[in-house]
């Protein structure tokens, strides 16, 4: 063998243990990763008439599947066709948003999602591997005060990185002499009307209420 052959092989040598130095697996990259609370981008349906305020929450296995049971009584480890443990990538979140009924009142929504995260070169993008449309839920902030009555909850996967969320319900709000205090309580007729709420009463009269009937949609994009 020459001795220009023997260098060759010598500095090609050298040249795959510095690109394997300098790039470690991708493996170890994601054992070492922890995921972000990234920010939520909200793009709003132009025919809602409810404001969405969205935030994302990671979950550990063990808060997913307490959550998880808690919103459809079903043991999620138990069912079929799901792994029994994920890949430092995936994990789970859950997505939520305080709807704005205007006058003091809140309500608020949510769902729980698998996502994973893909390396391209440099950079790791989100994804949606999965969500758990069985997981949608609509309740009130103040459950003493407020009542829904909830057509429907849709939770939608469009493609990868968007999810649309879309709502029909209305809420009753009674007040007590108690509950005077609440902002509905001290807005005038006019008031009211112009944040769609309109007097109700309860059957026996000893109640004074609003209602008011919403819906929506709010994009959750990755």
């Amino acid at each position: 063998m020459s001795i220009i052959k023997k260098w060759g092989y010598i500095l090609s040598a050298c040249f795959v243990a510095l690109l394997i130095l300098l790039n470690p697996s991708r493996e170890q990259e994601l054992e070492d990763y922890t995921p972000p609370t990234p920010e939520v981008e909200i793009i709003m349906d132009s025919l809602s008439d409810v404001t969405f305020h969205w935030k994302m929450t990671n979950l550990s296995p063990e808060q997913f599947h307490s959550r998880y049971l808690e919103l459809t009584g079903e043991d999620f480890s138990q069912l079929k066709g799901q792994p029994a443990s994920y890949s430092s990538n995936i994990y789970h979140a859950e997505y939520t948003a305080l709807v704005d009924l205007g006058a003091g009142v809140d309500v608020q929504t949510g769902f729980l999602a698998e996502i994973e995260e893909v390396r391209d070169g440099s950079e790791i993008q989100r994804e949606f591997r999965q969500v758990y449309e069985n997981t949608s839920y609509l309740t009130p902030e103040d459950s003493n005060s407020t009542k829904l009555v909830q057509n429907y909850v849709m939770v939608t996967r469009h493609d990868q990185s968007r999810v649309q969320v879309s709502l029909n319900a209305y809420a009753d709000w009674l007040s007590s002499e108690g509950q005077r205090k609440h902002e509905l309580g001290v807005l005038s007729a006019e008031e009211l009307r112009q944040q769609h709420w309109f007097p109700m009463e309860s059957m026996d009269g000893s109640d004074k209420g609003f209602r008011r009937y919403f819906s929506g949609s709010g994009w959750v994009k990755l």
